[in-house]
């Protein structure tokens, strides 16, 4: 459905689309936010100090701070450190930083745990909400798997 605005025709989805694109862009701990039905649906979203402490260290690596060339995120089991570091961050450079090109070794002590947040990230990359938001981040056909895949950038 489009409306006429002072003469213009204006799509509220699209626009909708687009403040959502903007606001993730300016903001790692915001985009984990309206990501998270993605990653975890049917669970609440619950945001704490510690998701904006995670996030504006993050956010400075992304940004080349020099401050902050290593990083070592020390909370409790449960604090969500693996969906950052492993899932919604590297989703957040791809798309909303426009940096498909990165690359991204992630791992745990299980192989279990390394294979769920690599299919977390599939999932969230693939998803709808997502390819509406960032459709020039694609996951190539040739190397599309559970503990690899990789974007045509």
């Amino acid at each position: 459905m489009r409306y006429e605005i002072g003469g213009h025709k204006v799509d509220p989805h699209a626009s909708l689309i687009a403040l959502d694109r903007v606001e993730c862009a300016e903001s790692l701990a915001t985009f984990v936010e309206h990501a998270w039905a993605i990653v975890e649906p049917g669970q609440d979203y619950v945001h704490g100090w510690h998701i904006d402490a995670m996030a504006e260290h993050l956010e400075a690596i992304t940004y080349g701070d020099e401050d902050y060339n290593r990083l070592l995120i020390n909370i409790p089991p449960g604090h969500m450190k693996s969906l950052m570091v492993s899932v919604f961050w590297p989703a957040w450079e791809w798309g909303p930083c426009n940096l498909p090109h990165m690359r991204y070794l992630c791992a745990s002590h299980s192989l279990e745990l390394g294979i769920r947040d690599s299919m977390r990230m599939r999932r969230l990359i693939t998803s709808d909400w997502y390819q509406a938001r960032w459709p020039h981040v694609k996951l190539t056909a040739d190397q599309n798997q559970k503990t690899k895949f990789e974007n045509t950038a």
